[in-house]
């Protein structure tokens, strides 16, 4: 389906009174994490903010919102703002992962339902996401009689309820960026994963400050061979099914004990040929 057929299929002649809600960091991380894709791309046909208002219109979005911990994004506010986008800074926890959390997601619900009672004029909301905690907002929206249009990541989606229902119109983020679905071959980045590991070691595996942490190395590793962070989570977890790397705990300065990744006497093998030559 070409760009205008998708515009003609969910554009209709009776909203043009729209609110734009994106939970970017919801999205941000999801997408970096699993396509190494930043939303704030360089390329126009991939940014999913200049995607929105050349989808939208500049004449007929009244407010147009991202959520995010922008301390944590690698992303220029000003460059946003440009873009006509309005922040909304909601602090997060510091953690990574899955230990990472904030409350964007409820501050965009409640800024949204706040809508409909301060400018009734609003009939289509469009929500940015990609997991399913929009729900309960969009399925409110639908009973007060707006119109609701979903923009998701149909690989992240929940697999216990289809989040679709909850929306007159709904598209892949994966087609409206136009993302780039690439395979990565983890055997390819071993033996380069085994050094880098080699080096830490060489260099602060004495020292009883620092330690190896599984979240730091896969962030190193998708910088370091530009790989997007779950397929650098996937590459720790080769090594270790591998029996190349292992964790051992470490006890630190201040009395903490942590895990720490470590090469095993079979990684070690495996470099040792190369340490000769």
């Amino acid at each position: 389906m070409s760009r205008a057929q998708r515009d003609s299929a969910f554009k209709t002649g009776d909203h043009d009174n729209i609110a734009i809600f994106v939970d970017y960091d919801n999205v941000y991380w999801t997408l970096m994490n699993r396509y190494n894709h930043n939303p704030n791309h360089e390329s126009e046909e991939k940014n999913l903010f200049y995607s929105l208002w050349d989808r939208y219109g500049q004449d007929q979005v009244r407010t147009f919102r991202a959520y995010a911990d922008f301390q944590r994004i690698r992303s220029s506010l000003t460059d946003l703002q440009k873009q006509r986008v309005q922040i909304r800074h909601v602090y997060s926890n510091d953690k990574e992962g899955d230990s990472r959390k904030n409350s964007s997601d409820i501050e965009l619900c409640i800024d949204a339902i706040e809508m409909t009672y301060k400018d009734e004029n609003i009939s289509c909301y469009v929500f940015v996401t990609a997991d399913s905690d929009m729900v309960p907002i969009m399925s409110r929206l639908m009973y007060k009689g707006k119109r609701v249009e979903l923009y998701y990541l149909s690989e992240a989606a929940p697999k216990h309820t289809d989040i679709t229902n909850y929306s007159h119109y709904s598209e892949d983020l994966r087609e409206f960026l136009h993302l780039e679905v690439k395979e990565y071959h983890l055997e390819s980045y071993k033996m380069d994963a085994l050094r880098f590991i080699d080096d830490w070691e060489d260099r602060f595996g004495t020292e009883n400050e620092l330690y190896l942490g599984a979240p730091w190395l896969r962030n190193q590793f998708s910088v370091k061979f530009g790989i997007p962070a779950n397929s650098a989570s996937e590459l720790i977890d080769l090594l270790k099914v591998e029996k190349l790397i292992g964790s051992e705990n470490k006890e630190l300065k201040n009395g903490d004990v942590k895990p720490s990744i470590a090469l095993t006497e079979e990684g070690r093998n495996w470099l040792a040929p190369l340490s000769k030559t």
